[in-house]
Parts: structure tokens; C-alpha cells; sequence
């Protein structure tokens, strides 16, 4: 009897036990299964984030090493360009993208004290100042202070100066100058003596299209315009001009030259073509380049930078703005300006990062242009994960400016 009691007492016990236990292993057990499900999206996360790592790493390579790739990025600044082919790093393929950040920054200036307009013209010393030709068929004649962002007003041009108006300097004291306004009229400018002296007259009239480019030495180089293929060099000792081999086509409204090293002339035909040309001096030849990305007219403008780069005006009542690079022959756009650029839009390399242009159209506005290092928004999605980031590439060097995890 006592052991029939011993078990009657152990039943009830045990059987309680294994209620408790049920009661607490359950919610235990759902936690267990929670966590290990909880540790498998960890795990699936994380390679997702070290996929979507990966792709990026492989995009910066690619901005850097692939210049196809690179070419069509630049090229289409706001755009997605895929990065192919897609990475797939632990069975995990991502999705990739490289966005070029249009290169520059604008500013406005002091206003120039009246409108521009065609025959506009600009010209750096090499210091402080810019010198400037207003065109519209006027007399006006200023200098602005770069460390003063003012304008001071110097002695007026002997005649009115229109389209194909053109100024260069030619250190230390001297500014040259086309009239244009369908005249062969051609003035040099002493700085010190605040004053014009006509030199020999140009070979034929000069107008629309009309442009001058120096770099150093004893020549200055020049288009007639007016819609020729007239292409020409003065002397400075000998006060004398040459026809040199004509330009490939006529060139009119928007024909504009710029020096690029010591033996290259880089010009715009204008005339509302993309004609874009290289004249080699020592072979006096001239040879196409790639062509501009858009027609140019009114306006169009080129302004060398040193180096590899040549900044350039569409013009033609746009705003659009482009960078040359010489040693790939590739136009890519640039940060469009404050407003459309017209007849009289000028341009002109101020030293350091920074250029100065005019609108032109009649208008007072002047802007400065910072020139910016190349940057790119970058964006890899690995599943649910994804990654904007914003670099930076100058040169060799590669800033990280924005890391953003989604």
C-alpha cells in the first residue's frame, strides 16, 4: 500500500512538471527558430552588402581603367550607364551604375557697364586684369579687376567695333585687335599709354566669324570670317600679314580660335555646323577633329586651359556650355550657363581653375566658371540592398563624398 502511495503521489508531480515544461519550452522553441531564421537574413544581408561593396569597387575600377566605359559616362552627364558586365560575388548579381556630375560651377559677376553684343571680345593679361571689347558697334573699351570685381573704362577704339571683333594680348604692354564690322581695320593697344595705334590693314574684310589667337613668339594668327575659308598670319616685327593654308570650309557666325600648345590652333567653323578643326603651324595644315556635340553659331567661344582641356560657348541662343580634352578628342558638356549665350559671348582662361565669360545678346552679364574635379554618383543594388554613394577623381586620387546605405 505504501508504494501504491509513493507512486499515486510521483503521477500527479510528474505530470505537472511536463505541463510547466511544455509552457516554457514552447515560447523557448519559437525563439530558437525565430533566431536561427533571424541569423539566415543577417547572413543573406550581409552578403548582399559585401556584393553590392564589391560592385561599386568594381565601377570606380571601371571610371578609372576602362576608357570606353569612361567615355560614355562623360558624355551623357545626368544619365545611368550600366556597368557591365554585372558582378555576381556569392551567387549574388548586382545591378550597377555610374552617373557623371556635370564638371563646374557658374557665378555672376559685376555686370559690364553696358550690353554686349557682336564683336564682343575678351582678353587676359596674365595678372589682375581682362580686357574687353563691347562690340554692339560701339567705342567701348574696359578693363576688369579680378581681386576687385570692378570695371574700369579705358580709351574708346578709334571706330566702332562689330561682328568679327577679336582681341588677344600680346605681353608685356600690348592688346591686339580686329575691328570686324565688315572692315580690314586692325589697332594695337598700349597698356601704359592707355592708347590705339592703327597697324596694316588686314587682307580683306573681316566680319561674322572673325577671330584672333596668340600664344607667344612673333606671329598672331587670325580667320577672316565673313563667310571664307580665309585664314591668315601678321607679323609683329614686321607689321605685315600672310594668307596661310585656308581653312577647310567657310567660316561664319560662331568661327572662333584658340591655341593648344606651342605648334596646335584649335577652331570652330560656326556657320551652325559641329566642323571642328586642328591647325598644325609647323606643317601649316589643318586636319577635322571630333565634331562639337551640337551645331554652333552666335556666340560660340573657345578658351584654352593649358595642358589637355579647351572650354567652349555653343552659343546660338543656348546655354550650353562643353569641355574639349585634347589627348582623347572627346567634347563632353560642362555645367550649362546662368543663360543663353549669343552674338558677343566670349570667352577667356583667367589663370588657376577659373574662366571668364561674357553673354553676349546685347546683355551686361559676366560670369566666372570654376572649373571642378570630375565626379560621378554611383548606385549598386544587390537584392534589397543598396548602396548611392558620390566620388570624386582627380587624377589618380579618388574621394569618397557621400556613402549612403538603403
Amino acid at each position: 500500500m505504501k508504494r501504491q502511495g509513493e507512486l499515486g503521489g510521483t503521477l500527479p508531480a510528474t505530470l505537472w512538471t511536463l505541463a510547466i515544461g511544455a509552457l516554457v519550452m514552447a515560447p523557448f522553441l519559437g525563439q530558437l527558430s525565430t533566431s536561427l531564421l533571424a541569423g539566415r537574413d543577417s547572413q543573406r544581408e550581409l552578403r548582399e552588402q559585401y556584393s553590392s561593396d564589391s560592385s561599386v569597387e568594381f565601377a570606380i575600377w571601371k571610371l578609372q581603367n576602362d576608357q570606353t566605359y569612361r567615355d560614355s559616362v562623360d558624355v551623357a552627364p545626368g544619365t545611368p550607364i550600366t556597368v557591365a558586365p554585372a558582378v555576381t560575388v556569392n551567387g549574388i548579381t548586382t545591378t550597377t551604375s555610374s552617373t557623371a556630375v556635370p564638371i563646374g560651377t557658374w557665378t555672376a559677376m559685376a555686370n559690364h557697364p553696358a550690353g554686349v553684343g557682336t564683336g564682343g571680345a575678351l582678353a587676359w593679361n596674365g595678372g589682375d586684369y581682362i580686357y574687353a571689347l563691347t562690340g554692339n558697334t560701339t567705342t567701348g573699351f574696359r578693363r576688369y579687376s579680378i581681386s576687385g570685381n570692378s570695371w574700369t573704362s579705358l580709351a574708346a577704339t578709334p571706330a566702332t567695333v562689330g561682328a568679327g571683333g577679336a582681341l588677344v594680348f600680346v605681353g608685356p604692354d600690348n592688346l591686339y585687335a580686329l575691328r570686324g564690322n565688315n572692315q580690314t581695320t586692325f589697332w594695337r593697344y598700349s597698356i601704359s599709354g592707355n592708347s590705339w595705334t592703327t597697324r596694316a590693314v588686314t587682307p580683306a574684310a573681316v566680319r561674322w566669324g572673325g577671330s584672333l589667337a596668340y600664344l607667344s613668339g612673333n606671329f598672331i594668327y587670325a580667320l577672316r570670317g565673313n563667310n571664307s575659308t580665309a585664314f591668315w598670319r601678321y607679323s609683329l616685327s614686321g607689321n605685315s600679314w600672310t594668307s596661310m593654308t585656308n581653312a577647310p570650309a567657310n567660316v561664319r557666325d560662331g568661327g572662333a580660335l584658340a591655341f593648344a600648345g606651342a605648334d596646335s590652333i584649335y577652331a570652330f567653323r560656326g556657320n551652325n555646323t559641329t566642323a571642328f578643326w586642328l591647325y598644325r603651324i609647323s606643317g601649316n595644315s589643318w586636319s577635322s577633329q571630333a565634331v562639337s556635340l551640337a551645331t554652333v553659331d552666335d556666340g560660340g567661344a573657345l578658351a584654352f586651359t593649358g595642358s589637355d582641356y579647351l572650354f567652349a560657348f555653343r552659343g546660338k541662343t543656348t546655354a550650353t556650355a562643353w569641355r574639349y580634352q585634347v589627348s582623347r578628342d572627346l567634347w563632353i558638356p560642362v555645367a550649362t550657363a546662368p543663360a543663353s549665350v549669343d552674338p558677343g559671348g566670349a570667352l577667356v582662361y583667367a589663370g588657376g581653375n577659373t574662366l571668364y565669360g561674357f553673354q553676349g545678346s546685347g546683355q551686361q552679364s559676366f560670369w566666372r566658371f570654376t572649373i571642378t574635379p570630375p565626379e560621378f554618383d554611383l548606385t549598386s543594388t544587390a537584392g534589397d540592398f543598396t548602396i548611392d554613394a558620390r566620388i570624386r577623381i582627380n587624377g589618380s586620387t579618388i574621394n569618397v563624398l557621400i556613402w549612403d546605405i538603403n
